[in-house]
């Protein structure tokens, strides 16, 4: 009796510590948030949703109990959600409301991640380690953000260095790419080049109707925007072609439109490039390689 009272007063103590505990930016809050905090708070408002591997590995040099520990005082909070009910995941976390305020990236609180999980992960893994290369990368959702606002688009990018942009012109999108004569495209992920432009991201984990894949890849070919595709095995055949029973190489969509060269597995040359997708974190690698197999 004693011991079904003493853990029915902790839970308890335990609610009223979560609902009381401040961000960790005050004096009084018990506890401190750090540097590391905010780049994780950052990232998983702006990716959506990252695992706790690839947090421990962008933030804290790979220490995945310290990411823990700082998690579980981020989710005490208020400031993130935190799930484990997809087992090949392992933990996830993302922004909640008050976690993207805190934030200070200029979105809301992402929605849970859902049937999109795979994706999100994936998109997260090739953004963070492009950012550890020292590259600028802009989400799917700051690219719609920043499009939502007129001219915001041509500001972001001439204050990262990008050249002859016309600022305070809106005739069209500049992050996204016209896909028709009043369609868009929103990349994946958007990589910034200072003094040299703007190039695209594609992770693709699954083929997507030929038809589908001919249209994106004529709007980037149309406005004559770098793009690298990031596939799985399936998706890297259908894009560069495959050897046919005959032996000759039957060329793919890539070659179709354009944008490869005829007549091989050329991996790309100039609008278009064309690589294997891998992740850093060993478990969203193998769900990616497992769900491409069973599409």
């Amino acid at each position: 009796m004693e011991t079904k009272e003493a853990a029915s007063a902790y839970r308890v103590r335990a609610e009223r510590r979560r609902r009381s505990r401040g961000t960790g930016e005050a004096r009084g809050d018990g506890w401190v948030r750090t540097e590391a905090d905010e780049r994780l708070l950052a990232a998983a408002t702006r990716y959506g949703t990252l695992t706790l591997r690839q947090a421990a590995t962008a933030f804290w040099n790979g220490r995945e109990e310290t990411a823990r520990a700082r998690v579980r005082l981020m989710v005490e909070a208020g400031l993130l959600n935190r799930s484990a009910e997809v087992r090949w995941a392992g933990t996830v976390v993302w922004t909640t409301e008050r976690g993207a305020r805190v934030a200070g990236v200029g979105l809301g609180a992402p929605h849970p991640p859902g049937e999109r999980l795979l994706h999100r992960l994936a998109l997260a893994d090739v953004g963070l380690r492009q950012e550890a290369k020292g590259h600028l990368v802009l989400t799917e959702r700051e690219v719609r953000t920043a499009e939502a606002t007129p001219g915001r688009a041509a500001e972001l990018l001439a204050d990262h260095g990008v050249p002859h942009v016309p600022i305070g012109a809106r005739s069209g999108p500049l992050l996204a790419v016209p896909a028709g004569a009043r369609a868009v495209h929103w990349p994946d992920l958007v990589v910034v080049l200072p003094g040299d432009g703007i190039g695209a991201i594609e992770v693709e984990l699954t083929p997507k109707t030929p038809s589908a894949l001919r249209r994106i890849l004529r709007a980037y070919g149309q406005a004559r925007r770098r793009v690298v595709y990031l596939g799985t095995e399936p998706v890297v055949r259908q894009l560069q072609g495959r050897p046919g029973p005959d032996g000759q190489w039957a060329d793919g969509v890539g070659q179709d439109v354009g944008l490869l060269p005829p007549g091989g597995p050329a991996p790309g040359t100039g609008l278009l490039s064309v690589r294997p997708f891998t992740a850093s974190d060993p478990a969203v690698d193998r769900q990616a390689a497992r769900h491409a197999h069973r599409r």
